[in-house]
């Protein structure tokens, strides 16, 4: 849709990303799922995502992180030429390559790139949106409309596949009176339609956004007393029940628990399993667990459930730390 909008042909997206495993979506993903894909198609271009902990430079604010990521972008987006340029992708939120936050002012100023040489801003929210980071969409925390927003996963709380894209009044208009050559079989399904307004309902009419806001604020604490408590944990990110936690081998050196795109002897499928084991479900990417529990957990249930987080971890703190 950008490149028929824009009539451009380059998509940026970031390293640290996925947006999914077809040969387009696995094009525009950026982390190690898109390999066997590559040589890939002509025209995606990748850039670094704000990951504060893993920077060499170091920042006073947020704000001055802010503007040395958004400055390398603005350098990244001249060197490809801004007319060639369709769409900057990003997640709102990086979600599974490990729940990395922007800090403050990071995407006002993505949108200004974009409105300054025409370019289609367009924010994944398929992980952060319908309630996970305690608004409807994570773009809502800075202030900032997206040209397109793509969506699945909480729109139906799973129970029905569906996905989808919103588009702004201009991109809209567009296709009012151009052919939009992206049609799906089962676009528009009524089964899954169905199943997307009775989660949206039961959202409004059950406060769930509410709940998640409150409950976060308890997880938040729950993982700064972890990454208090233990060696292993280098560094947590969290924001509304969307959080991750950061295994390194030692703090002072941030070094990671298993390196990017290598864990050859399982070290993270062990951790997974020991939670798994406790019944704990989640998952690993990288050095990262991801904790993201429903949104309609109590702060009761959320505490019982992290004290097995809290037991696994002191295991690595002893098997793997220095």
């Amino acid at each position: 849709m950008a490149r028929m909008y824009t009539g451009r042909k380059k998509i940026f997206s970031r390293y640290r990303s996925y947006h999914g495993s077809s040969f387009g979506a696995g094009n525009l993903t950026g982390e190690t799922r898109r390999y066997p894909l590559e040589p890939g198609i002509p025209g995606f271009v990748k850039f670094f995502d704000p990951y504060i902990y893993r920077e060499k430079a170091k920042f006073s604010s947020e704000a001055e992180a802010a503007d040395y990521y958004v400055a390398k972008l603005h350098e990244q987006v001249l060197y490809e030429n801004p007319e060639d340029v369709a769409a900057i992708v990003l997640e709102t939120i990086t979600g599974s390559n490990g729940v990395i936050i922007p800090p403050d002012g990071y995407l006002a100023g993505v949108r200004q790139i974009c409105d300054e040489y025409g370019i289609l801003l367009i924010c994944d929210e398929v992980m952060a949106g319908f309630g996970r980071t305690g608004k409807m969409f994570a773009f809502e925390h800075w202030g900032i409309k997206p040209d397109l927003v793509t969506f699945a996963k909480g729109v139906t709380c799973g129970y029905v596949q569906l996905g989808g894209v919103g588009v702004s009044k201009k991109v809209a208009t567009y296709f009012d009176d151009h052919f939009l050559s992206c049609g799906l079989t089962y676009s528009g399904h009524p089964l899954a339609c169905a199943a997307g307004i009775a989660c949206l309902d039961y959202y409004q009419n059950h406060a769930v956004l509410k709940n998640v806001q409150e409950v976060g604020k308890v997880l938040a604490d729950l993982m700064e007393k972890l990454k208090a408590k233990h060696a292993c944990v280098g560094d947590v990110r969290y924001i509304g029940l969307f959080s991750a936690i950061e295994l390194v081998k030692d703090k002072s050196t941030r070094e990671a628990l298993v390196s990017y795109g290598k864990d050859p002897v399982g070290i993270m499928p062990g951790i997974v399993k020991l939670l798994k084991d406790r019944y704990f479900m989640t998952y690993s990417h990288e050095n990262m667990l991801l904790v993201a529990p429903p949104l309609i957990i109590t702060s009761e249930q959320l505490t019982e459930e992290m004290e097995k987080v809290d037991e696994v971890l002191s295991i690595v703190d002893t098997m793997y730390c220095m």
